[in-house]
């Protein structure tokens, strides 16, 4: 059979051979050199570091042959197409379908500290299509057994007894920078061995004629503790020396600085300028200097003072090591709350993909980047990054997202329902009907790499509904406030909220649908025990009687967990872990909510809801009825129509991104820790959060290998994360923050509203107009799903989604943080019920059982009557 198998050219190796990646994956930076070859390994270091290199990703040596190398270049069906999807993923990255790319070798033995084969290998550039990229991977191969390459081997490397790898090559396929100007950069002389100066070297145009020796370059000594420049030799060919500007040459100066950081050694960078954006194509150690010794700062918290010693591990400081000495210099502030645990491997792999997401984004609409972001000890630190760039390159990006935002809205439609919706509802069709159960274990570690990616998708495009359709300031509503100002006989904007209040989502037909389940269980006693019996693990015994009932019952179950598979509490103000499971996945939290319904007055929440909606429309008629002009009243008419679906697109997209990103995570990650547990790799399902996603990737391939040290793995990762846990955990890191004036006391309302009375117990921020008396219910912030009764008041830190379908019960909602647009205070609205967000300390300032006075007009909470 297997050798049927290879005579029809079927390659019969583990697919996690056959594993291409990109150079953000965080398993490259684990791979050793002979497993990437130098130039990827070097490469790698400087992504993991946060420096500028272009996209691209890796052919590992495995995937050509089982040794790496056999001086053969012939590429496998199976291996084609991975390089092909690879290609195509390039592509949707770069936003073009056949992206032009570099094709790049990096062999094992290439820029080695003793040796770095500069110029030995192959290198293709302005490669383009998927048939030329093959043709080009395939010399890199074969560039491996050159005769010259050969012999400088021989001379640089010599052999000893014990070592008997042969070479092996990896290929990295770019994306292409075109070049405005380039060069190399060395931050030690690489002549006299000066390590005081950076030494630039640049030309214009691409970088080989630097590299290569074709272009007379310019020269630059920087001194690198001030980056000023200390002396300079024109090239014969720019005798003015104007090849780069005077603030790129500081600005590449410290890129290689960096660099140099990164890879531990006094480095030679290659790198170039296109369209003002600075990028490092290689760095790897020089290796004509004397001492290289490694660079590296350990810093600790309690005494500010760099050592070259471990630091101790102890409860009362904060050890760690900065990932480069330059990261010393700056202001980290700590993620999170105070008092959250520490992160564990798969968790900080879906904090990564968000931080994808958020690069994604910003690149697109030519906004600030994302803070950086290091690890340590399982905490999370971040600070500010720089725009790089000119500034006319980002304004082109962002004009370029506005002339499409600005013609779609002319045509009377939202860039949610025009753009994002199709894309984002077919994607998530799609993963949702897959049954990963149901799938290999190959298959499985795809799917969990899809999701992943899809998640990265998702969260890119949630930059751009909260862009589309409430931070730009064009949107339909932006536009109605100018209508009304401009042709009314009034000032009508006040009235704006009002007409665009109570717009169906699927937030408000969750909430239908939970009704209508009470209301069939409040039928029957009996039937309504048994359903919710089988939450406190009872058995069923169903009546005959009670049969047509139940069947009804979950009839209308089945067509809403359909509806609503991956309705998960996740978002903005969601207070736990963000990858929560969807209602298909935990049908009990469905449940849990009819729970609370079917002790209620059900027939009041429809009625609250049908006089809001007669209080909006009634309203709408009179500002209507303000515009004496026709055409103006038509226009009128159209922009309340597609103002009401942006609230709609606002309100769903939390649906369709927040919730479905983070069920369809839920949903890999917990399938595929059961799987591997099921092969015994790790000891329960729930042991899939100790391990990274390319880990987990990597095990399900594996299976029935490695699995004693992955079981030590997560024993050692549970062992370090308990010690973590009793650290005191610093509120920043490195330099001071810089000083600002201090906040204003939390006012007793918003601008312009009157004083809060003197009795005030809590003062913060309207979020829902009315007035309710009821008694406080404090909801703890690990709660699934809220407890509440008649005449409760709910009072929480914060809500996330999940707990938007509790709130038409609630008498009022009282948050200590919270926002007007967030989904909690929108539920609260469409059924009139009072709400105060902001007052900072509501559930520390009131007690269980309290009686108090909501007023969501002004933001008070008063005493309740005696």
């Amino acid at each position: 059979m297997q050798a049927d198998r290879e005579a029809a050219n079927i390659d019969t190796r583990n697919p996690a051979d056959l594993r291409v990646f990109f150079l953000d994956d965080p398993s490259a930076l684990d791979l050793p050199p002979r497993e990437v070859g130098g130039k990827v390994h070097g490469l790698a270091k400087l992504v993991a570091n946060a420096l500028p290199v272009p996209d691209g990703f890796v052919i590992p040596p495995a995937i050509f042959a089982p040794s790496g190398w056999s001086g053969s270049a012939e590429i496998s069906p199976q291996v084609r197409r991975t390089i092909e999807d690879a290609y195509v993923e390039l592509g949707r990255r770069a936003g073009q379908a056949d992206p032009l790319v570099a094709v790049r070798s990096s062999g094992s033995l290439e820029d080695g500290t003793a040796a770095s084969f500069a110029g030995q290998y192959s290198t293709f550039l302005n490669v383009r299509g998927i048939t030329d990229v093959l043709r080009k991977v395939e010399e890199c191969i074969r560039s491996l057994s050159n005769e010259g390459v050969g012999s400088y081997r021989d001379r640089v490397t010599p052999r000893r007894p014990d070592e008997n790898d042969e070479p092996r090559m990896a290929v990295l396929v770019q994306a292409m920078v075109v070049s405005d100007v380039a060069g190399v950069a060395f931050t030690a002389d690489p002549i006299s061995g000066d390590t005081s100066a950076v030494v630039l070297n640049s030309a214009p145009g691409v970088g080989t004629a630097v590299v290569d020796g074709t272009s007379d370059c310019d020269r630059w000594w920087v001194d690198r503790a001030s980056f000023r420049v200390v002396r300079h030799e024109p090239g014969q060919t720019t005798p003015a020396g104007y090849s780069i500007a005077p603030s790129e040459i500081v600005n590449i100066s410290r890129l290689a600085v960096e660099a140099e950081t990164a890879i531990g050694h006094l480095a030679d960078v290659e790198w170039a300028i296109s369209e003002g954006v600075s990028w490092l194509l290689q760095a790897r150690p020089i290796t004509a200097l004397p001492s290289q010794e490694p660079v590296h700062n350990v810093r600790s918290v309690e005494t500010g003072l760099a050592t070259n010693e471990s630091p101790r591990h102890s409860i009362a400081t904060f050890p760690f090591e900065w990932p480069d000495e330059a990261s010393s210099a700056l202001h980290w502030r700590r993620e999170g709350r105070t008092g959250d645990p520490p992160l564990r491997p798969m968790e900080l792999s879906e904090r990564e993909s968000f931080l994808r997401a958020a690069r994604n984004s910003a690149s697109v609409l030519g906004s600030a980047p994302p803070r950086r972001m290091i690890n340590l000890n399982g905490y999370r630190f971040s600070t500010a990054i720089e725009q790089s760039g000119p500034e006319s390159v980002r304004n082109s990006h962002r004009a370029t997202f506005d002339r499409a935002l600005e013609a779609i809205q002319e045509t009377g439609r939202t860039y949610w329902e025009t753009v994002l919706f199709p894309e984002i509802d077919a994607g998530n069709r799609r993963i949702d009907a897959i049954r990963p159960a149901n799938l290999t274990n190959e298959e499985l570690s795809e799917y969990l790499k899809s999701v992943f990616k899809w998640h990265e998708r998702l969260w890119t495009l949630h930059s751009f509904v909260l862009l589309s359709v409430r931070f730009q300031p064009n949107t339909f509503r932006d536009q109605l406030r100018r209508h009304l100002v401009a042709h009314a006989t009034a000032d009508q904007s006040e009235h704006i909220e009002v007409m665009l209040s109570h717009v169906p989502t699927k937030t408000t037909q969750a909430i239908d649908a939970i009704t209508e389940l009470a209301a069939i269980l409040q039928e029957d006693s009996g039937v309504a025990d048994l359903v919710l019996a089988t939450l406190d693990g009872a058995g069923r015994n169903v009546p005959e009687d009670n049969q047509p009932i139940l069947d009804r019952f979950n009839s209308r179950l089945e067509e809403l967990l359909t509806t609503h598979s991956l309705r998960a509490d996740a978002g903005a103000f969601t207070v736990g872990d963000f990858c929560q499971p969807g209602w298909r996945d935990r049908p009990e939290l469905v449940l849990e909510i009819v729970r609370r319904y079917v002790s209620q007055d059900l027939q009041s929440i429809p009625v609250r809801k049908k006089q809001a909606i007669e209080v909006r429309d009634s309203l709408t008629e009179t500002v209507r009825a303000s515009i004496p002009d026709p055409e103006a009243a038509s226009r009128f008419d159209s922009l309340v129509d597609a103002a009401r679906r942006e609230v709609q697109a606002y309100e769903n997209h939390n649906y369709h991104v927040d919730a479905a990103a983070s069920a369809l995570l839920w949903r890999a990650r917990t399938v595929c820790g059961s799987r591997l547990a099921s092969l015994g790799v790790i000891a329960s399902a729930d042991d899939v959060v100790w391990l990274y996603r390319h880990e987990a990737e990597a095990l399900l391939c594996q299976a029935g290998r490695d699995q004693h040290r992955a079981t030590e793995l997560v024993a050692g990762r549970k062992a370090i994360h308990s010690w973590a846990s009793g650290l005191e955990v610093p509120d920043w890191l490195g330099t001071p923050p810089v000083k600002t004036a201090p906040a204003p006391p939390n006012a007793a309302s918003t601008p312009g509203s009157l004083p809060a009375p003197p009795n005030a117990l809590v003062t913060g921020q309207p979020g829902s107009r009315g007035m309710a008396t009821g008694r406080v219910r404090l909801v703890p912030p690990d709660a699934t799903v809220p407890m509440v009764e008649p005449g409760d008041i709910l009072v929480a830190r914060n809500a996330g989604a999940l707990w938007a379908p509790i709130f038409p019960l609630a008498t009022a909602v009282i948050l200590d943080e919270g926002a007007l647009f967030q989904h909690a205070m929108l539920t609260c609205r469409e059924f009139r019920v009072p709400g105060v967000i902001q007052t900072r300390h509501a559930t520390t300032h009131l007690h269980e059982g309290q009686i108090v006075t909501v007023d969501g007009t002004n933001g008070w909470v008063l005493p309740g009557p005696e």
